[in-house]
């Protein structure tokens, strides 16, 4: 929006309803890009309340009067939609950190099984004699042989005096994928209902002002659009992650097997294809956005059209 264009309907005997709707959501567009720091006074123009209302008493029609009407319905749209994107972004970063810290716990667990698995052997010197030969991740590890004498019985050994393995029960109950599969239907909620269901109602919004961008012929005008490239990113570094987790399972056969088959089912990749609208839901929206008196219906949310199936 330039000086002159101001000035040129500030001089005009009559305003157009789409000529000053245009003024006011342009005016919104540069004020909130000012506000975020991406333009400063030289590269836009806004206008004060006072200018606005000298431009309104220059509406001299029903229709000019209907279209404005239109305009200033899509104008307070606007802030709605953005505070309710902001809440669906909120939602899917509260479903996406839950999913996250129950995967980084089980592979925490793995972790430390690895390097259990990874420790020598602890025995006696009457338990290694007693024992048949070591098996494969015996000689894998190798074994630690310690003096059967004790200045007292320590509580490491059993009733035999052999070494007790130290287990990971505390880690299999809280934090495995054992107990993550325990629990796959509230992981399902956080991973659907939560992360993907709120990313897709936000792509929704962010949709919606790309096509108000283009009706508008107003680039500008997707500076309303919440930003999705932090979750993106981590989405994609917790794809990343599951694959590093799936390559650090431990144990061996069918003990192996059901940990990779926890994986697949309970963290399985995250798609966010799931979040793209189809090109027939896009075309229907654009075509609704022809007729801006859409915004004028008090429950009508026209980003949620992209939703539905027809």
């Amino acid at each position: 929006m330039r000086q002159e264009e101001i000035e040129r309907l500030l001089q005009a005997e009559s305003v157009s309803g789409d000529e000053l709707g245009r003024v006011i959501l342009e005016n919104d567009v540069n004020r909130y890009r000012r506000q975020l720091g991406l333009d400063d006074e030289t590269d836009s123009v806004t206008v004060g309340q006072a200018v606005l209302d000298e431009l309104m008493e220059k509406i001299s029609t029903v229709e000019d009067a209907e279209t404005l009407e239109s305009y200033l319905a899509l104008q307070n749209y606007i802030r709605y939609a953005q505070a309710i994107s902001y809440a669906y972004n909120q939602q899917a970063q509260n479903g996406f950190c839950r999913l996250l810290m129950y995967m980084t716990q089980a592979q925490q667990v793995e972790h430390a099984r690895f390097t259990l698995e990874m420790l020598p052997m602890i025995m006696t010197d009457r338990q290694f004699r007693e024992m048949p030969p070591p098996g494969i991740i015996a000689r894998r590890r190798g074994v630690a042989i310690v003096a059967d004498s004790f200045p007292c019985r320590p509580k490491c050994l059993d009733a035999n005096d052999y070494f007790v393995e130290p287990d990971l029960d505390c880690f299999q109950e809280m934090m495995s994928l054992e107990h993550a599969a325990e629990m796959a239907d509230k992981l399902e909620y956080f991973r659907n209902d939560l992360l993907l269901d709120g990313l897709r109602r936000q792509s929704a919004y962010n949709k919606l002002f790309e096509l108000l961008a283009e009706r508008l012929e107003m680039d500008a005008f997707t500076v309303f659009c919440t930003d999705v490239t932090g979750i993106t990113v981590q989405v994609d570094e917790f794809n990343a992650q599951r694959n590093d987790l799936l390559a650090e399972l431990t144990g061996e056969g069918d003990v192996l097997q059901k940990k990779q088959e926890i994986l697949e089912s309970v963290f399985r990749p995250i798609d966010l294809h799931q979040t793209v609208f189809s090109e027939d839901a896009v075309n229907r929206l654009r075509e609704r956005l022809t007729d801006l008196s859409i915004f004028r219906h008090p429950a009508a949310d026209p980003a949620m059209l992209l939703l539905s199936e027809g």
